[in-house]
């Protein structure tokens, strides 16, 4: 009976070992994570601010009636993680995603060159979206 009580508390210690070991992880090794929701007609937030060099993931969520989209020169020539709907794929460099309404689409990716890029949607229904005014800014700092 000692011996099974035993190999329970050591699985348990096991178990709970990933746990510690992230947390103790320097803070510059966890993703940077933003999450930008995507309405008629604007993005909130507009001003996305992240560091060159480290990981990001960013997650933008589709909360209007219709289409929008993400479009930036910062990913173009970048390799990029595009997950959507939980299918995920990876890709080298993305000019604009699409992202229906009520949908989520998450992009992981690390830029290594500071800057300050715009973001626009350029989709045209019901109207004009970048004439409407929804367009923003992906800032990238330095990370020093």
């Amino acid at each position: 009976m000692t011996r099974a009580w035993t190999v329970g508390r050591v699985l348990g210690l096991l178990l709970l070992l990933p746990c510690c070991a992230a947390a103790g992880e320097p803070a510059d090794a966890q993703p940077q994570r933003v999450t930008v929701r995507l309405m008629e007609y604007r993005y909130e937030p507009a001003r996305i601010v992240l560091k060159a060099g480290r990981e990001a993931e960013l997650t933008l969520i589709n909360s209007g009636t219709v289409v929008h989209e993400f479009v930036t020169e910062a990913l173009q020539n970048t390799e990029v993680n595009v997950e959507i709907n939980g299918v995920v794929t990876e890709t080298l460099g993305v000019a604009e995603v699409e992202i229906p309404p009520r949908s989520t689409v998450v992009l992981r990716f690390s830029l290594d060159k500071a800057g300050d890029f715009q973001v626009a949607c350029h989709a045209m229904q019901p109207r004009d979206h970048f004439k409407t005014g929804m367009i923003g800014t992906l800032v990238v700092k330095p990370d020093r």
